[in-house]
């Protein structure tokens, strides 16, 4: 197993209309959640509307509500002060050599959906935008509400079962092997039998980083 001394964590980002300064040596991925969110760095401005999401490297200052999702070492201090509240961090354990990917993306399904038993490429953290799922990771089965982060090894499998009455989205961020950038899946079906169950889920990207580990 390859160890990277890296962590991954997901912020509440509420500046308010004044811009927060973030300094990180790592890799952040912004994402418009509650407001649009105004980003200023290296590449130039940007906005973000609602249902958006933005890679952002180094230091940068974002402006507004949302979440913001961090790629660090492990030994970095998690970002805190005024505007930036941390969910969760998770230290990050790879089991493929590089180079690397950090993915974005998009997650929804109907009500009542459920997906194969299942694994993923690489480790990353969800965070639910809406809805409410039930999921089984290895042997631990919880309920999840809107708002909630959780983060998945990608060895364990897993089910997800929305019980809401209505769509579950939700939002992830996975460092994954880079032959899979360009939105190849990550999908690692549990054996023959669930790889041909359907997946009931839309997926969409939001973007894909090329890391440097």
């Amino acid at each position: 197993m390859t160890d990277t001394d890296l962590r991954l964590a997901v912020y509440d980002i509420d500046t308010g209309n004044k811009p927060l300064a973030v300094k990180t040596v790592g890799t952040g991925f912004a994402f418009a959640v509650a407001s649009e969110l105004h980003l200023s760095g290296t590449d130039g401005e940007r906005r973000l509307t609602l249902g958006d999401g933005q890679f952002l490297d180094g230091s940068f200052e974002i402006a507004g509500a949302g979440w913001l999702f961090e790629l660090a070492p492990i030994g970095q201090s998690l970002l805190e002060g005024a505007g930036t509240v941390p969910v969760l961090s998770h230290r990050i354990e790879l089991d493929f050599q590089g180079p690397y990917i950090l993915r974005a993306d998009q997650v929804a399904s109907n009500p009542g959906a459920q997906t194969p038993l299942h694994g993923h490429r690489g480790p990353g953290i969800r965070r639910l935008i809406a809805g409410r799922i039930l999921a089984t990771i290895g042997t631990t089965v919880e309920c999840f509400e809107a708002g909630r982060a959780w983060y998945e090894t990608g060895r364990d499998w897993v089910i997800g079962r929305n019980i809401h009455s209505g769509e579950n989205i939700f939002v992830r961020v996975m460092v994954l092997p880079a032959e899979l950038k360009g939105g190849k899946s990550s999908f690692v079906p549990a054996n023959a039998e669930e790889a041909d169950r359907p997946r009931s889920v839309n997926q969409r990207l939001l973007g894909e980083f090329d890391l440097r580990l």
